[in-house]
């Protein structure tokens, strides 16, 4: 059944259906959920169409399901060696930019709780003491995202598994599903679409870390480049975690590399909304200033995972009130 050709009635309780879907998402932060759900369907649907036209359906689904396996682990391992990689790397960082932390704070007369490592690992370890409430909370929430993650990745799976019943009945619950099923597909297209114009903007903002970090000749950079991509998915202490360590390692070169680099890396993280605006824009064909608004909008109610839902939201939206007839 076409949604243009259903009645109105039931198009208004499907559009509630969604919007009440949408709003328990909000309620409950299963940001997270959604885009590994949507984004794991995206790219095992991807590769059953490119199989499906060189071998039969069902062993496409299967290697499909194989291929995404194999990405999801090697993506997994290289996060995790990332995470040893920034225990060597970290401390080392450190103790080559302290010295020039304490001559930096000696020349201006800035006092400092810490002057080594040692002091400073003290210093954490005092922090941890009085803040241990607040940690346990936020690794809470962590871990809670992180198992969000994973059902919506096995929900994906199981979903792209299960038989298409095509079957038509002539009941209400049936109508309504296949109009939920359409404005699920919507929106799906509307979030693959987005996907492709966020892997540009990644691109663009690790290549231009890069080259700044080679021209700068910053030691490291093959710590650095990754903790950028990683440690940037973070919400906004992401950005302020990833900055810390960039403008370290420069300290360890000169104070003015130090100062350069916090320059460079201001202007291109608040660049990035108007790039995020203009290539999504772009995409989705939505005025800069909406797109703008709405990726605002999205990291107020669910941070990192609202500005990338935010766009797919948008796109979907517009898509159906194209369909939708004007009153007469």
């Amino acid at each position: 059944m076409d949604s243009a050709n259903c009645p109105a009635s039931l198009r208004k309780i499907s559009y509630l259906l969604l919007a009440a879907l949408f709003m328990l998402i909000i309620a409950y932060k299963l940001g997270p959920a959604l885009i590994a759900g949507v984004f794991s369907y995206t790219i095992i649907d991807a590769a059953y169409k490119r199989l499906a036209s060189s071998i039969p359906p069902a062993y496409a689904k299967w290697a499909a399901l194989g291929i995404f396996t194999v990405a999801a682990t090697f993506l997994a391992w290289m996060f995790g060696r990332f995470i040893h990689q920034s225990i060597r790397t970290i401390p080392d960082i450190l103790t080559q930019a302290l010295p020039k932390v304490n001559e930096i704070a000696l020349r201006y007369r800035i006092g400092l709780p810490f002057e080594s490592v040692a002091d400073l690992r003290q210093a954490l370890i005092e922090a941890l003491k009085e803040n241990t409430g607040d940690i346990t909370h936020a690794g809470g929430i962590i871990t809670r995202g992180f198992f969000h993650i994973i059902v919506g990745i096995f929900i994906a799976a199981l979903c792209f598994m299960s038989e298409k019943d095509d079957r038509r009945r002539p009941d209400l619950y049936d109508a309504l599903r296949r109009m939920m099923n359409e404005q699920l597909w919507k929106f799906m297209q509307s979030f693959e679409r987005v996907l492709g114009a966020q892997v540009i903007i990644s691109a663009i903002n690790t290549s231009l870390t890069a080259i700044f970090l080679l021209a700068l000749d910053f030691p490291h950079i093959a710590f650095l480049v990754p903790a950028t991509f990683f440690i940037g998915i973070l919400p906004v202490i992401g950005n302020l975690l990833s900055n810390t360590i960039i403008v370290c390692t420069a300290l360890t070169i000169s104070p003015h590399h130090a100062a350069f680099a916090l320059c460079f890396l201001i202007v291109i993280h608040k660049g990035e909304y108007f790039l995020n605006s203009r290539i999504i824009g772009s995409s989705i064909h939505a005025p800069m200033w909406q797109t703008l608004l709405g990726i605002l909008v999205g990291e107020v109610i669910l941070g990192v995972p609202g500005i990338i839902l935010a766009p797919a939201v948008m796109h979907y939206v517009r898509q159906e009130l194209r369909d939708i007839p004007q009153p007469s």
